[in-house]
């Protein structure tokens, strides 16, 4: 009972927290905007005669909201993958699932691949469907390997050798592509939110929210692994079609993600762990909606980071979440050793 009131401490504050940073975030810039205005611009609507309402619903909001949405989902992306390998330095990055996607993208790019479809392969709804063809091509082996690679430092090792194995063969197409190709990939691949648009809002509200609400359906179900397979078979869960959702949801999450933004690492790896401190519990009832809510904070605020630092200069949004997410990486590894 003592944790109840810890418990919604933490989702009270960062529910408070998560609008003042997203207002935050659309008012500071080259253009400094004030808070009432922000919000009288986003309650009043768009205004093409006015410079802050063009700034604000053509830059900033789309911006604001896909980074929202993508910290959202790489969090909890992080938290299934964790829980599917019970190894809190799983996520997406790492197991390749990321650099799958941007190998497929690459070749939609690069070399452009159509995969069938007729689509130009700049068009943002043909590049989200291959970024998740590439998430789920990875998921699909890393499935087929847990069912062989009994350890789960072994998998992880296997997961780390297919991120090479894509970053490789990403890098010799973009050594045989033609430069303006070339120069729109390395925009996108440093991971970046700068070239957000509304066209890219609707497609990836819809995958975030399925993932994230069929996620929360399998809460449960993977209470019970964290224990043991024996014991969540003897509850009858079906471990087999709880862990095949849990990569298919994975990679639509993260290839939503990484079609607009580019690969963004640690938010999958360094968030959830937050998480589990925040409210000292691994429940995944608590734990999915509370990464959900810290990685999209998070985020924004690594996003904002990204482009004021050094303003007018705008740094990869990647480059600032390995800032924050590396201590972090570090300080488990410090306290997974001391266990």
């Amino acid at each position: 009972m003592a944790a109840q009131p810890r418990i919604l401490m933490v989702f009270t504050t960062f529910l408070l927290a998560q609008p003042l940073i997203i207002l935050f975030s659309i008012s500071i810039g080259s253009l400094a905007i004030p808070f009432t205005s922000v919000i009288d611009v986003l309650v009043g609507g768009f205004r093409g005669d006015d410079v802050a309402s063009t700034v604000i619903w053509n830059i900033r909001l789309p911006r604001t909201i896909t980074a929202a949405l993508g910290g959202a989902g790489l969090a909890v992306a992080g938290v299934m993958l964790q829980v599917f390998f019970r190894n809190p330095l799983a996520d997406p990055y790492i197991l390749g699932i990321a650099s799958g996607s941007s190998l497929f993208v690459a070749l939609a790019i690069l070399a452009g691949f159509t995969f069938g479809m007729v689509a130009s392969p700049y068009d943002p709804y043909f590049l989200f469907t291959a970024s998740f063809l590439g998430a789920a091509a990875v998921s699909a082996l890393i499935i087929m390997l847990s069912s062989v690679i009994r350890s789960i430092t072994t998998l992880l090792v296997a997961g780390l050798m297919i991120s090479y194995l894509a970053s490789a063969l990403t890098s010799i197409l973009q050594y045989l592509a033609d430069i303006e190709r070339v120069r729109a990939f390395v925009f996108w691949v440093l991971g970046s939110f700068a070239g957000a648009k509304w066209i890219h809002i609707t497609p990836m509200t819809v995958a975030i929210i399925a993932g994230v609400v069929a996620s929360l359906f399998l809460a449960k179900p993977f209470n019970a692994l964290l224990l043991s397979d024996d014991y969540a078979r003897s509850l009858g869960v079906r471990i087999r079609l709880v862990r095949l959702s849990a990569i298919a949801i994975t990679a639509l999450l993260t290839s939503s993600v990484t079609v607009v933004a580019g690969p963004i690492g640690f938010v999958g790896l360094a968030v959830p762990y937050l998480a589990r401190l925040a409210i000292q519990s691994s429940d995944n009832r608590l734990l999915i909606p509370l990464s959900a809510l810290l990685g999209s904070t998070v985020t924004v605020a690594a996003d904002m980071a990204a482009r004021t630092l050094l303003a007018p200069i705008e740094l990869p949004v990647s480059a600032i979440t390995a800032l924050f997410g590396v201590p972090i990486v570090i300080m488990l590894l410090i306290r997974r050793g001391s266990l």
